[in-house]
């Protein structure tokens, strides 16, 4: 896999991290025809020659997305090659990074070991999530990488949610909200809320409920093979967002249905694994040291 058209992807303006990750990216194109830079538009003000900024369309056709910020940007990234085979490789210019593993200063050697094909490839699954009415004609839909959080529609109040597994009955919760997350999600919302971390190749979801009103009721972690249908068990109406950045109010007798999706994300994965993420970006430390 050569890389000749080679896309940046990133959003924060005043960020002096993305800011010197462009320059050390022109810097590096200067001496590296046969490679183009395209950036996106937030980016105009800010890029330098020989990186051109060209439109979302052309930002889909590339070979390869980098992107320069943290997984916010990188989930942005997923959705904009959503449908293609573009992989992704994120810089990390904001805080944890999880799903950003390279780091700015690194950014040469890494373009040069990108040219000189000194890397692999790993795919992660995405969810897709479809919005059905009462007559069950399809409403809306979406694709996750990270997850789907369902919470009320309004301030103060908690949900109350009928949730079917395979076409049977599994359980009605009551919580603040619920997430459902893919293995890339469980680092995410889901590792906040208390579930657990799954590693990224495995196929499954997770059922993560935010402070239950029973203390019996924990995450379930079910297959990505199945089918997830979730309704209000009330009559009224739910807010999903998908991701953190798409939302969709769901109104009494919708379903949202949810299942595994044909796509995939691909990202880049060069000296660093899952296993030197969780030990380096969640400060995992092992047991305690001596004195």
């Amino acid at each position: 896999m050569r890389f000749s058209k080679i896309g940046i992807v990133g959003f924060k303006a005043k960020s002096s991290e993305l800011q010197a990750a462009l320059e050390v990216i022109a810097k590096w194109a200067f001496t590296h025809k046969s490679v183009r830079f395209y950036a996106m538009e937030s980016l105009r003000t800010l890029v330098q020659k020989p990186i051109r900024v060209v439109s979302e369309r052309t930002m889909r056709s590339v070979d390869l997305i980098i992107a320069i910020g943290g997984d916010g940007t990188v989930l942005s990234s997923a959705r904009l090659v959503l449908g293609t085979s573009v992989p992704i490789l994120g810089v990390n210019a904001g805080k944890v990074g999880f799903l950003a593993e390279t780091r700015v200063e690194e950014l040469p050697e890494i373009l040069d070991a990108l040219q000189a094909g000194h890397f692999t490839t790993r795919e992660r699954i995405m969810m897709n999530a479809k919005i059905y009415g009462k007559n069950g004609k399809l409403l809306f839909s979406e694709t996750v990488l990270n997850e789907v959080h369902v919470r009320a529609d309004g301030p103060e109040r908690m949900v109350n949610l009928n949730v079917d597994y395979n076409g049977a009955h599994l359980t009605e919760y009551w919580a603040d909200s619920l997430l459902i997350s893919t293995p890339t999600g469980s680092t995410a919302y889901n590792l906040a809320a208390g579930g657990p971390i799954v590693h990224p190749m495995a196929p499954v979801f997770v059922l993560t409920p935010l402070a239950p009103s029973s203390l019996s009721v924990r995450p379930l972690v079910i297959p990505s093979n199945a089918k997830c249908t979730i309704a209000s068990a009330v009559e009224v109406s739910l807010r999903l967002v998908f991701d953190g950045r798409i939302s969709y109010t769901l109104q009494p007798g919708e379903t949202i249905e949810l299942s595994k999706s044909e796509a995939v994300t691909t990202f880049i994965r060069m000296q660093h694994g899952f296993m030197d993420a969780l030990r380096e970006k969640l400060g995992w430390t092992g047991k305690p040291k001596l004195i």
